[in-house]
């Protein structure tokens, strides 16, 4: 896709954004890309925080405590249709404002004429007296323009004894990561990194398809490493994992600085995949010089740890540090099945659950199926029967459109409108809200979307069948009420700018709980048939989310926490926000439901899809993996009992999870499965 045309696609998705949320166009910019950014790997995650003045700019941030981090990201989303440049000198004056924030944000001066409802007076307040804390500022700047020159990005430096760093993303850079599907390449060249390349030794004869490779790395590359390419270094399952768990293992870290010398005896080290190795050989030794695409699929926490020392603990002995490391080279071309299956086996012996495998979990798949089966009610006024579209994987909506001719996008956009486009992360953000737990939600939508994960996994495990029809269109009533949650509360006189999601979010899960102790159910099936709120029922969901921006603001100061968007984080905050009273009125209550109807629903809904046949077969298919039916496609070449179409959709079901078979196709590989197991 080149630019003209990536920046189209990029400007719809803001457009859709905006009129979804009723946001500014530069602030749907902002929440897009980070989106996808922070689902690459390429961030931590975004806090909205805009803060405009002469001079002085942010649009949002995110604090790591561990890490000693924040990160500031400044926007420079600009009109128009044509791609325009961005000069180095615009680059810099972009940077300057936000590092402008950050230095008038350690004046009290500056702090205290700040509104204190503005969501930038609880970060600048956090900076002011908690800035011994912060020990590195990263600087961000996302801009739909694309950077002339060679100079991509500014060089780090030191300032008042933190470190500055600076990224910017412009047109070109994002369209190589979000148009392409694929986030940026990572390319480790130890010669160039640390003046000689990584001694090792082949582990393998060299005629397979998997190279192998031991080392023993040292502690600090492996640290500088971590600092150049951060979380998009871990394996999306090992990232997830330690986004619900933490990334510092203290026992790790008092080894570091205790006893360096044992770390290698007392830690197992890490497991890594490649793409590619460039390797020379010298008196029998051999040297790694380049790795291409390098992710740790095991030793994630071990990784973060050291890298935390490293920059935290000012005279570690992190020379006397060295890791073990496995690195298995996988070619392109089977490394989307190979990586999560390394990962997933290396992981076995340790803490990490299935459902920390949760990017490849059949739950999205199932999900995905039902979304492009089951058509919406149509509104008032249409008689057209839409789709609410599940993108397991950011992206998919887009190349869904990218090679329809004209007519065959028009029909496909009106019936999957954008408007109806649900991602991991929204999904996670609905489903987590509506079970009440806001603080969890607050985190933001990595953190969220990892303790989604667990619920899932767990959920799935106990009863694969609960996810069916009805779970999927009680998923998308919720999703109804939490964007329209989000437009009310935009357009509200009382609203206080950028503490929107935290509203939202503490509003709807008050009116939830309050529901509940009156033993009753919101009626989420008529929200799925009429595929919008009556008046009734938004008048009383403001109100809730009235009550809970006045409570999380109250609460902040009533507990002497001086950011609000920290306060929401905490499950104190949803514990007070629980005892605020308020009343339900009568027009809104008429429309609930009684308690064990729902249950009721949920047991016919279960039982049903025990019954459904295709559905069954489908996950027993998506569960066997593309590895499976890749060894079945290999026998059916040679057999005489199968037809050509079957060949087909074994085709289909090899190229897993980039295609995905239809339940009528899963029954009849379900049958093929019975003859490759009765000839084998």
């Amino acid at each position: 896709m080149d630019l003209d045309a990536f920046r189209e696609e990029l400007a719809q998705d803001v457009l859709v954004r905006a009129d979804t949320s009723e946001n500014f166009t530069d602030d749907a910019f902002a929440e897009v890309v980070a989106e996808y950014l922070a689902e690459a790997g390429s961030i931590e995650d975004f806090m909205p925080c805009k803060y405009i003045h002469r001079g002085v700019r942010v649009d949002g941030y995110s604090l790591n405590w561990e890490d000693g981090l924040l990160e500031l990201y400044v926007v420079d989303c600009r009109p128009g249709n044509k791609v325009e440049r961005m000069t180095k000198a615009e680059m810099t004056q972009g940077f300057k404002r936000a590092e402008t924030f950050f230095e008038k944000a350690c004046t009290a001066s500056f702090v205290e004429q700040m509104e204190a409802a503005h969501p930038a007076y609880g970060l600048a307040r956090t900076i002011l007296e908690q800035g011994d804390q912060i020990q590195r500022v990263r600087f961000y700047l996302l801009t739909n323009a694309q950077l002339t020159g060679s100079v991509k990005e500014l060089p780090s430096r030191q300032e008042s004894s933190r470190e500055w760093s600076y990224r910017i993303w412009d047109l070109e850079r994002l369209a190589r990561t979000i148009g392409t599907g694929k986030p940026e390449e990572i390319v480790v060249d130890f010669e160039e990194c640390f003046g000689q390349a990584l001694v090792c030794l082949p582990a393998d004869d060299g005629n397979g398809e998997v190279r192998c490779f031991l080392a023993v790395i040292p502690a600090d590359w492996l640290a500088r490493i971590y600092d150049d390419y951060g979380s998009r270094l871990l394996e999306q399952n090992v990232r997830t994992f330690l986004q619900a768990r933490g990334k510092v293992n203290k026992g790790i870290r008092k080894t570091i600085l205790d006893e360096p010398t044992r770390f290698f005896p007392y830690n197992n080290g890490i497991s890594a995949t490649a793409e590619e190795v460039s390797e020379e050989r010298h008196g029998g030794v051999t040297y790694l010089q380049k790795v291409k695409n390098l992710q740790i699929v095991n030793g994630g926490q071990t990784t973060a740890s050291i890298f935390n020392a490293f920059k935290k603990d000012k005279g570690a002995p992190i020379e006397q540090v060295s890791v073990q490391m496995k690195l298995s080279v996988v070619p392109p071309d089977i490394a989307s099945e190979l990586v999560p299956k390394i990962s997933r086996f290396a992981n076995s012996q340790n803490r990490i659950s299935d459902s920390d495998f949760f990017s490849n979990h059949p739950f999205h798949v199932v999900i995905e199926n039902l979304s492009r089966r089951l058509s919406a009610p149509a509104k008032d006024g249409s008689q057209i029967l839409t789709h609410w579209f599940y993108e397991r994987a950011k992206g998919q909506y887009v190349n869904a459109v990218s090679y329809l001719s004209e007519a065959k996008k028009r029909e496909f956009l009106t019936r999957n409108p954008k408007s109806q486009v649900i991602d991991k992360t929204d999904l996670a953000k609905c489903v987590q809200t509506f079970r009440c737990l806001p603080h969890d939600v607050s985190l933001g939508g990595q953190k969220n979307f990892a303790k989604f994960a667990e619920y899932i996994g767990a959920a799935w495990e106990h009863s694969q069948h609960d996810f069916n029809e009805l779970w999927f269109k009680r998923a998308v009533a919720e999703a109804i009420i939490f964007r329209r949650a989000e437009s009310l509360v935009l357009r509200a006189s009382w609203y206080a700018q950028g503490y929107r999601a935290q509203t939202v979010t503490y509003g709807i899960a008050m009116l939830v709980r309050k529901v509940q102790e009156m033993k009753q159910e919101l009626d989420l099936q008529r929200i799925w048939r009429e595929q919008g709120l009556n008046e009734a029922f938004e008048d009383q969901l403001l109100e809730s989310c009235r009550l809970a921006q006045q409570e999380i603001i109250g609460g902040a100061a009533r507990n002497n926490v001086i950011n609000v968007t920290e306060w929401c984080k905490r499950k104190a905050c949803w514990d007070a926000a629980q005892e605020v009273r308020f009343s339900l009125s009568s027009a809104f209550v008429q429309q609930l439901k009684e308690r064990g109807g729902e249950l009721a629903d949920t047991k016919d809904a279960r039982l049903e899809q025990k019954g459904l046949s295709e559905a069954e077969a489908y996950i027993s298919v998506v569960n066997a993996g593309s590895g499976y039916w890749k060894n079945v496609r290999r026998w059916a070449g040679e057999s005489v009992d199968l037809k050509p179409s079957d060949l087909t959709i074994l085709d289909i079901a090899c190229a897993m999870p980039r295609k995905i078979p239809t339940e009528k196709q899963a029954l009849r590989l379900v049958e093929i499965r019975s003859i490759f197991d009765g000839a084998n």
